[in-house]
Formats: C-alpha cells, sequence, structure tokens
C-alpha cells in the first residue's frame, strides 16, 4: 500500500473517530483558553537557543541521563508521554505537548510532577487533562484546512495561534520549535518505529509494553520502513505517514536564517534531516546556558 493511501486511510478514521469528541472539548475548555496565553505568544522567542524535542520511543533510554546535562543550555520540549521518564530521571522540561483528545492521555499526567512545566495543549484537549495540570498552560488550533471541525474551531479563537499536526505529537513539538526560533532543533527518543522488544522507553508510562504485545493487538496497522541505519523496521501506519509528514516539514518550511535539524535518537525512521550522537550534538551545540525561565517570563508577560 502507497504512502498517500496510508495518509487518507489514517485522515479518514481519524475524523469520524474525533470530530464530535473535538467540538465538545473545545466548548469545555472555551473558558480556559480565554483566559490563558496562546503559542502566538511565542513566536520568535527563543530565536537561536537550542530546542531538544524529547519523545518517549524506545531509544529514549540510552539518551536520558545526558538531558540532566543541558536542562539549563537549552530549551526541552517534551511530549506527553516521555513526561514520566523525564520525571523518573530528575529532569525537568519548559515545556509538555500534548495532542490527543481523549481522556485516556490523563495516564500522562497523574501522579507526576508538573510545577514549573508549561503545558502546549490543543483548544480541543481532553478537559480533564486541565483538571490534573498544575502548572501553566498555553494552548494552540490544531492547523487543519482540510478538516471543517478544526478549521471551524480556529476561525472562533484566531488569536490562539496555531501548530500544524502530522500524526504524532512531536510533530507539533517540532512546529513551537520551528515558530519560537529554536536553532539547532534537535530530535531525541523520536524513532517513529519500534524496536524488536519494546514500543516505548522502558521508563515511560506504556513502558512496559512489548512489541509482541503491540504486534497481537495492532497487527492490521503494522508496516515495516527503512531505519536510518538501512534496516527494515516495524510501525504503524500512522507513524509513517508522520515520517512523511516531517519530510514534507523539513523540506517546505523556511525562516530568514539557515536551520541546523538534528536527529540525535541514534535508532528509528525519521531521517532527510542530519544524523548525529547526542552526546555529539550536546558538546557541539549546547555550550552557553540559556534562562528559560526568563525567556518565558518575558514571552508570557509574566511579573
Amino acid at each position: 500500500m502507497s504512502t498517500n493511501s496510508h495518509l487518507d486511510e489514517v485522515k479518514d478514521a481519524t475524523i469520524r473517530r474525533f470530530a464530535e469528541l473535538w467540538r465538545a472539548n473545545f466548548q469545555a475548555n472555551l473558558e480556559s483558553i480565554q483566559r490563558n496565553p496562546g503559542t502566538a505568544s511565542l513566536r520568535g522567542k527563543f530565536k537561536n537557543s537550542p530546542c531538544i524535542v524529547i519523545g518517549a520511543g524506545p531509544s529514549l533510554d540510552k539518551n536520558i541521563r545526558l538531558l540532566r546535562q543541558v536542562q539549563d543550555k537549552a530549551v526541552l520540549i517534551a511530549s506527553d508521554a516521555a513526561l514520566k521518564s523525564l520525571a523518573r530521571h530528575e529532569i525537568k522540561p519548559a515545556f509538555v505537548v500534548s495532542l490527543d483528545p481523549q481522556d485516556e492521555i490523563t495516564k500522562f499526567y497523574a501522579n507526576v510532577p508538573h510545577k514549573g512545566i508549561t503545558l502546549v495543549a490543543p483548544t480541543i484537549v481532553h478537559p480533564r487533562v486541565l483538571d490534573l495540570w498544575e502548572g501553566a498552560v498555553v494552548f494552540f488550533n490544531k492547523h487543519a484546512p482540510d478538516i471543517p471541525v478544526l478549521s471551524e474551531i480556529q476561525k472562533q479563537l484566531p488569536r490562539v495561534g496555531t501548530l500544524t499536526p502530522g500524526g504524532t505529537v512531536l510533530s507539533v513539538a517540532y512546529d513551537l520549535a520551528f515558530q519560537s526560533g529554536g536553532d539547532p532543533i534537535i530530535f531525541v527518543g523520536q524513532d517513529l518505529s519500534y524496536s524488536p522488544k519494546n514500543t516505548y522507553s522502558r521508563s515511560s508510562e506504556n513502558g512496559d509494553e512489548d512489541f509482541a504485545t503491540r504486534l497481537k493487538n495492532q497487527g492490521e496497522n503494522i508496516v515495516f520502513e527503512t531505519d536510518v541505519y538501512g534496516q527494515r523496521a516495524p510501525t504503524l501506519k500512522s507513524m509513517s505517514v508522520s515520517r512523511q509528514w516531517f519530510h514534507w516539514a523539513f523540506r517546505e518550511w523556511k525562516r530568514p536564517e539557515p536551520l541546523t535539524i538534528l536527529n540525535c535518537s541514534e535508532s528509528g525512521i525519521l531521517d532527510q534531516c542530519e544524523q548525529m550522537s547526542f552526546s555529539e550534538a550536546i558538546y557541539k551545540y549546547c555550550g552557553k546556558k540559556v534562562n528559560v525561565d526568563w525567556l518565558m517570563k518575558k514571552a508570557l508577560k509574566k511579573k
């Protein structure tokens, strides 16, 4: 089956599954959206600061200890699925990004500290996530002009700003880093595929799920892609589509100054950008302190 067929299949299934939930969540969140800032406030605010986009893929286990070295030397932008892994290693990201509108993602936020972390949430996030979250919140509209429900929501509150989804939460995390001016943008734990044993980082919320279980439960959605080492790697159709989305974003999105994009996951299928070990990227790009708290207060106009 072609990538375009996968894209159409994933998009149609998403719309059928979530259209009514998107509407209901947006209405439930409207008061909170109106009293909190949007990601438009962050545009250009981390210019020339390294941004590390952190996923919960199996490869995160290899490099998670190194993230402690760069907490004050880069802007850490984590997926919600990676939050518990980071907390267990005493790593506090500046941002945690959410995308899924379902109630089940509240498992990522339960029994984990939020203080000092900003949640970047879609306007259609499940309201229970907002009930659980103890830190600051910044909202975004999902930019999806080909999906009428999301277009309608975006038009109601345009001042919030938009992030463009590409099948996985790290697509909007990448857009956040891109719009905020981050350079370089460094991926860690962004496999977009499974290892022979694990589907997620072992210390994440879903770390006890092995690949055999995922294959049994979602075998019809499993496809194979070529990884960064030229080997065949199992992945989901949705993550295969996301890989193509990243190819498109890397190629089409432009800024006035050159942008360095590095995949330092050292595993997985994210290609079309420079591959580098995370330790080398730290040495080369993360040598200076970045006062993320000051930049955040300035961007969001907090006293």
